[in-house]
């Protein structure tokens, strides 16, 4: 069409003439300024300029919290008779280990009517950490880690360092004090049981001093 072909848009159009434009969704006419104003609506906000987004994108979000942020609480049982023993024999266990495991942060030494225990909220590998440091202090001594996370709780056997078989938690909860079971289940917090003893903050004199004693009051 040239310019002179076009229609003057000061002089009113023949109606029997198709609109430029095109027909609206009711089949009449629709002025092309309503469209471009009606699209201009719609996808305001939609970002249609911004970049498309790729996979890199999606793998640079944070994740969504998961399982390993969820609060857990892990309770190592032994039959060692006072507190202070135990967190002597964790203490020196920690220098025995070989392979670099490390007493976890926030780990605590309580005494129970069975024996003490050594607890904290701790994620998994690091209960497994602390039940093994335990374990290779207390050498032939067996003990069992009690760990729960959400509705999952288990039981394992330790002896000598050596991580044993999985057992099922009500079989070996009985044989350990109430605590235990009060902690696991949350009708009781470390908060509530005292502060206890941090195994890691200890000396290695005061760890010798503490197992001396209570060997004496065997």
């Amino acid at each position: 069409m040239t310019t002179a072909d076009r229609p003057d848009p000061d002089l009113p159009r023949d109606p029997d003439q198709p609109s430029p434009d095109g027909p609206g969704p009711d089949g009449a006419d629709r002025p092309g300024s309503d469209i471009d104003a009606e699209f201009a609506r719609l996808t305001q906000g939609l970002g249609l300029d911004d970049a498309p987004l790729t996979v890199d994108d999606v793998l640079a979000e944070p994740a969504a919290q998961g399982e390993d942020t969820e609060p857990a609480i892990a309770v190592v049982a032994t039959s060692v008779a006072a507190a202070t023993a135990l967190a002597g024999a964790i203490r020196l266990g920690r220098e025995a280990r070989t392979d670099g495991t490390d007493i976890p942060a926030d780990s605590r030494v309580l005494d129970t009517d069975t024996g003490a225990i050594a607890a904290g909220e701790l994620q998994e590998a690091d209960a497994h950490a602390l039940a093994a440091i335990t374990s290779t202090a207390l050498q032939r001594n067996g003990l069992v880690l009690f760990w729960r996370r959400g509705d999952r709780m288990t039981a394992t056997r330790y002896r000598n360092g050596e991580r044993g078989d999985d057992v099922s938690p009500a079989l070996v909860l009985g044989a350990v004090s109430d605590v235990v079971e009060q902690l696991l289940l949350g009708a009781v917090t470390l908060a509530e049981l005292g502060k206890g003893i941090d195994p890691a903050a200890i000396s290695r004199t005061q760890a010798l001093q503490w197992i001396a004693s209570g060997r004496k009051r065997r």
